[in-house]
């Protein structure tokens, strides 16, 4: 369970130029995996690289896309650690941010 969950978490990783995204949509806040997490933020030089270091070292491989940020489950909310890794550039803005945040919330909430 606690690697399917981080397998959600990697696969949910964003990517702002794969699919087109309304910033001020609203979403169902009730869908929340959890309600209580600890988020760690990274900010580094190299986004993509980073990311795609950061996946491979999880045994998940490479991203199939360019990102601009990624989000990664440390453990298991199910298993009682609330842990979410949010990788950014050292420069963000809010809907990168939020849209990581809501993975360590929702996991993946793509459709």
């Amino acid at each position: 369970m606690k690697k399917a969950l981080v397998i959600l978490a990697v696969l949910v990783s964003t990517n702002a130029m794969a699919y087109s995204e309304d910033p001020h949509q609203e979403f169902d806040m009730t869908s929340n995996m959890t309600n209580k997490t600890t988020i760690t933020f990274r900010q580094v030089d190299n986004i993509n690289a980073v990311c795609q270091s950061e996946n491979i070292k999880r045994g998940f491989g490479k991203f199939p896309y360019k990102v601009d940020a990624c989000s990664f489950w440390n453990g298991s909310s199910l298993l009682g650690s609330n842990e979410c890794l949010v990788i950014t550039s050292k420069t963000a803005n809010f809907h990168t941010l939020g849209h990581e945040v809501r993975h360590c919330l929702q996991g993946n909430f793509h459709k």
